[in-house]
């Protein structure tokens, strides 16, 4: 269980880190919006990169509620059934 969520916080970094490089890449390029070349300095990745990642946990906790609760749900009829067998 706890190497699964290693690799998921790694996947989710890794993720964060590529989405931060395109993100500051297109609002160069694409935008053609060159006053944002002072997001290529260290600070604007790293600010890119923590708004990135915090998106991404919250995306990941919005689609795991339903996923949740079924865990709960499994858990409960586990401890009744291990309760009727003792």
């Amino acid at each position: 269980m706890k190497k699964r969520f290693q690799k998921k916080v790694f996947a989710t970094i890794t993720f964060s880190i590529i989405a931060s490089i395109l993100s500051i890449i297109h609002g160069l390029f694409f935008d053609l919006d060159f006053s944002q070349i002072k997001r290529l300095t260290i600070e604007g990745f790293f600010f890119t990169f923590i708004l990135v990642f915090s998106a991404l946990i919250i995306l990941e906790k919005i689609f795991n509620l339903e996923e949740d609760a079924e865990i709960v749900n499994i858990k409960k009829r586990i401890s009744k059934l291990e309760l009727k067998k003792k």
